[in-house]
């Protein structure tokens, strides 16, 4: 027999700078066999990390949705904008997500450094800062 031990940890940011946080640890047992086919031995990891990732997006309250890409918390969280810079827009937000997958980049990481969790969170400016950064990293994998 193998073990497989799996675990996240994962935090969100609040207004005032506070944060919530979760974490999943799972141990499994799986069958010696699965070294033979290392393929599916990569399958069952993998399936155990999906598994430990949702749970800690629902005990956090947000989720993926079919796309992959992360879905609105079911109440958005307060303001955190200044007044004289205004939401996001649809197109940033789409923009933003095109350019994280061109340059590789883990968006939900680079939204919660910002302490949002949805893209169309962000301010313009925010936004947009965002958006520089991933269209540089994109143009550096070339």
């Amino acid at each position: 027999m193998l073990k497989l031990n799996c675990g996240l940890s994962r935090k969100v940011g609040q207004p005032d700078y506070g944060s919530r946080g979760a974490q999943v640890h799972l141990e499994v047992e799986l069958s010696a066999e699965l070294l033979k086919d290392p393929e599916k031995l990569r399958r069952q990891i993998r399936g155990c990390f999906g598994v430990v990732r949702r749970a800690v997006d629902a005990e956090l309250g947000v989720a993926d949705d079919e796309s992959g890409e992360p879905a609105r918390l079911a109440e958005p969280p307060p303001d955190r904008r200044p007044p004289s810079d205004p939401p996001s827009t649809d197109k940033q937000v789409r923009a933003l997500h095109a350019f994280a997958r061109r340059a590789g980049a883990d968006l939900a990481a680079e939204l919660r450094r910002l302490g949002v969790t949805d893209a169309a969170e962000l301010s313009r400016r925010q936004a947009s800062g965002l958006i520089d950064g991933l269209k540089e990293r994109a143009g550096d994998r070339r």
